[in-house]
């Protein structure tokens, strides 16, 4: 090997090192970010519906769901007939509102 080939083999394996440590930097960076943005949910629901995270089999994930669901109509919740009827399940036992009678 000539030793203009071994100054390119070094120079390729200086580049590689910088780019590998640039990856891991951002990679270190793009985690931080996905545990924050995951974290967010939870905070949410302790937030403004803490009393979901105590029933067992809800985590945040669910417990943002059922809030989005509900939305700003609570009151429409009476039970878990309501609840399947707002989420339009087929065993709803909940009539539909008048003149929303399409199937």
């Amino acid at each position: 090997m000539s030793g203009h080939e071994k100054v390119g083999d070094e120079a390729v394996l200086q580049a590689t090192r910088i780019t590998l440590g640039l990856l891991a930097h951002r990679i270190g960076r793009l985690s931080e970010q996905i545990r924050n943005v995951d974290a967010r949910p939870t905070r949410l629901v302790k937030c403004h519906a803490p009393r979901l995270l105590d029933v067992v089999g809800i985590g945040s994930d669910t417990a943002v769901a059922l809030l989005i669901t509900v939305g700003d109509n609570p009151e429409r919740l009476d039970g878990e007939a309501s609840f399947a009827a707002l989420c339009g399940s087929v065993l709803s036992s909940v009539p539909r509102a008048v003149g929303n009678t399409a199937a």
